[in-house]
């Protein structure tokens, strides 16, 4: 028996042997299209097909960079919206009830350094119980768990009296927010959203604001043998470094935010790119880097950021460097949220979790905040929207060589995505 069989095998015993062929089987059809940022246009149009297969309504159309720009202001820099489609995949109610959303973005991460991966970072391999590739946690393991739930509702023809929607937004890994800020433009409203993520398999309240930023370092280059006349930009921008290291220790505060206070770092720093450098023989005389800082649902970002710009300089130029020589500029921002978890829609996800067997995922043991950002604050801020952050799959995993979900999780994921669909907009059985 291979491990494939063996694995599947194992859940049909759980849940049949529908349920564990239709959500594996589904996530690998997802996970085989290389839907990197920018490549939506596929694997949106399969889950289209899909969808319409299934009995489900679908709207798909692709946002203009004109429209979005009108309704969120200049709009930093990402990949143009031409030709990557937003979806919304619909189970209509019978009227008088509440309306889920669940969303989960299209595009993926690329899977850079391929040779590294035990196995074809898009071939969606089952092996040792979880299902391999990009995108397997981040997010189309999500969005097959959501969209399972929404078929399987539809073919029990159950009378929900409110919509059941799957949300399919593009960019969310190079722009955060304008896909779903495209399906608001056309008209997509909801009761509640389900913002799918992988977070353990465990409903989150909260999520992280945050920005992109660039540092530049300007030097002065000469030829490298007279060193001592120039002035050495990398050498520059390692200050710079060390400094934005202090500050993220200095912001590390674990009470800023109960919710957050599990994580090890309360607002993280993240550089993620760097360039420097023209010519063999040269002292650098200009080097960049580029990241994101993270910040927690009520920090102001025009105040943090403004901060990050003072403390940084300051800190360069208390190390005896030259503190005009360095800039520091802001990009993409998007918005965090926090949803009370006194809110009914909390309070829903608590009934259905408290179903889960003995040894059915990870335990739950209250509220936290999804430790990223991501599309919930874009709902929430903007219309209102009570949201969670819930999905399968480890945050550890996306984005890492080696992308994995476990199967029990999937399966998991979408049993209760039916569940909490079915106590949500059947508002008779809400206590």
């Amino acid at each position: 028996m291979t491990s494939q069989s063996r694995v599947l095998r194992q859940e049909r015993d759980v849940v049949g042997d529908s349920a564990c062929d239709g959500v594996v089987t589904l996530l690998q059809s997802l996970m085989r299209y290389a839907s990197v940022s920018g490549e939506e246009r596929e694997v949106t149009e399969y889950l289209r097909d899909w969808a319409g297969e299934h009995g489900l309504a679908c709207d798909l159309w692709c946002a203009t960079d004109d429209e979005l720009e009108t309704a969120a202001g200049p709009l930093a820099a990402h990949k143009p919206f031409v030709d990557r489609p937003t979806l919304v995949i619909t189970l209509a109610g019978t009227g008088g009830g509440r309306s889920l959303m669940f969303n989960g973005h299209s595009d993926v991460v690329s899977a850079q350094s391929a040779a590294d991966w035990t196995s074809d970072p898009f071939g969606g391999e089952v092996r040792d119980g979880s299902v391999w590739g990009r995108g397997a946690c981040d997010t189309k393991g999500p969005i097959a768990a959501a969209l399972w739930a929404i078929a399987e509702l539809a073919a029990d023809r159950e009378q929900l009296a409110g919509d059941v929607m799957l949300e399919i937004v593009p960019g969310e890994e190079d722009s955060v927010g304008l896909g779903t800020l495209s399906s608001i433009l056309r008209g997509h409203r909801a009761d509640g959203a389900i913002i799918l993520e992988p977070t353990s398999g465990l409903p989150r309240c909260a999520s992280r604001p945050g920005c992109r930023f660039e540092v530049t370092a300007r030097g002065r280059s000469v030829h490298g043998s007279t060193k001592w006349l120039g002035a050495d930009a990398l050498k520059l921008m390692r200050r710079v470094q060390d400094g934005l290291d202090a500050i993220e220790e200095r912001w590390n505060d674990a009470k800023a935010n109960m919710l957050f206070s599990g994580t090890p770092v309360a607002r993280p720093v993240t550089v993620d790119t760097i360039r420097g450098g023209e010519w063999q023989g040269m002292v650098c005389d200009r080097c960049s880097i580029g990241g994101y800082l993270e910040l927690l649902p009520g920090d102001e970002m025009d105040v943090m950021c403004e901060r990050l710009r003072t403390e940084l300089l300051a800190y360069v130029a208390g190390r005896g460097e030259d503190a005009n020589r360095v800039t520091v500029s802001f990009g993409e921002q998007y918005a965090g949220h926090q949803t009370d978890p006194g809110e009914a829609l909390c309070r829903t996800a608590e009934t259905v979790i408290a179903g889960r067997g003995a040894n059915s995922g990870t335990a739950w043991s209250g509220w936290a905040g999804f430790n990223s950002g991501c599309e919930a604050g874009m709902r929430a801020g903007r219309l209102g929207t009570p949201t969670l952050v819930w999905g399968p799959g480890e945050l550890e995993h996306a984005h890492a060589c080696d992308e994995k979900i476990s199967v029990s999780e999937l399966i998991l994921a979408a049993a209760e995505f039916k569940a909490m669909a079915r106590h949500w907009c059947d508002i008779k059985e809400i206590p």
